[in-house]
């Protein structure tokens, strides 16, 4: 029967994770910046301008065009960051499997190797964690920091400073206009050539609307009658006003410290047109660009980009699977967004 080299590898892991995930729905990040593959470890995407169409000049007849500027255009450059980790097999289980192979019982070696891939899958689950905090990150703040094993990046896409905006009133105040505030970003964006259709933020927010004093007259009176305020009254009832549908994200992301932190962060919504916003780029690894044909290593590509390595360990006999990416989310759409931050922070 096979032993532990040749039922670890690359190849059988990442077959493993590619079934495992057929049918999972992909992440809220992963729809608005798709994945993409860009080879090396460069990346540079044009940020476009969110301006109005400005009309055309006059010219006599047999001139010269008068050229005009690409205002607004603008090529960002920058090199994307690298991430790397291993794990080995349970020892526990690394010694249940060597029983059930000497004992040649296939079935119990089947059921001892789906633990292994459980585990071992975790660590190909962590990037798309990573990618997630990343796309989530740039979406609202407008900027990435990473930090961990002495390496430290920061990534600004430059969302401009007048499209960061902090309400007058909370929203969590039932005083509050939030109807008007909503409005008044669609108008200002579209005054720019933006169209703002959707928005995005968790629970929080939407849980400070269902007290919102005006809301309720309003959907009183729609209702014919009393009604309590719930997130699908409120988010129809803000769509029919301003042509905006709001959408709850509430999944979380655990730091190294096993601390929780929410994708989108309370009292943070985010405004957006349609369509994409970016994408989720992921560069060439060491590994895959080096080791696919080496014969002491086995690689396999998942992911579109994300590299599975195993190596042989002679002493003590284990199998080391790593996981290795080059990712970076480019975010061309940075001039289409608001941020906004619905509380009033005092002093």
């Amino acid at each position: 029967m096979a032993s532990i080299y040749e039922l670890v590898t690359a190849q059988n892991l990442g077959e493993y994770w590619t079934e495992l995930n057929e049918n999972e729905q992909p992440l809220l990040g992963e729809t608005l910046f798709p994945v993409q593959k860009q080879l090396g470890t460069d990346l540079s995407w044009i940020k476009g301008s969110s301006n109005q169409p400005v009309g055309i000049r006059l010219s006599s007849y047999d001139a010269k065009a008068i050229r005009r500027d690409m205002k607004g255009i603008e090529k960002l450059e920058t090199e994307m960051p690298f991430f790397k980790e291993s794990i080995y097999v349970d020892e526990k289980l690394r010694q249940q499997l060597n029983n059930f192979i000497d004992a040649n019982k296939p079935q119990f070696v089947d059921l001892i190797m789906t633990k292994i891939f459980d585990r071992l899958s975790n660590l190909i689950k962590s990037t798309d964690v990573t990618l997630e905090r990343m796309r989530m990150e740039a979406l609202t703040t407008g900027t990435i920091t990473l930090s961990s094993n002495g390496q430290s990046y920061t990534y600004d896409y430059e969302v401009p400073a007048s499209q960061k905006i902090t309400v007058s009133t909370s929203w969590s105040d039932p005083s509050a206009d939030i109807i008007g505030d909503i409005q008044s970003y669609v108008d200002a964006m579209k005054a720019k050539g933006v169209k703002i259709t959707r928005a995005v933020c968790n629970s929080t927010v939407l849980k400070a609307m269902n007290s919102n004093t005006a809301m309720k007259n309003a959907i009183y009176v729609f209702a014919g009658g009393t009604v309590n305020l719930t997130n699908d009254i409120v988010r129809n009832y803000i769509e029919a006003q301003t042509g905006v549908r709001f959408y709850a994200y509430d999944n979380v992301w655990v730091d190294e410290s096993e601390v929780s932190h929410k994708y989108v962060p309370d009292n943070t919504v985010v405004f957006m047109p349609d369509g994409t916003l970016g994408y989720t780029n992921l560069g060439t690894t060491p590994e895959e660009s080096d080791l696919l044909n080496d014969l002491n290593a086995r690689v396999s590509i998942v992911n579109e980009g994300v590299a599975v390595t195993t190596s042989q360990m002679v002493d003590p006999v284990n199998v080391e699977t790593k996981v290795s990416m080059v990712a970076l989310p480019s975010f061309e759409e940075a001039d289409k967004v608001v941020i906004v931050d619905t509380e009033v922070t005092s002093g």
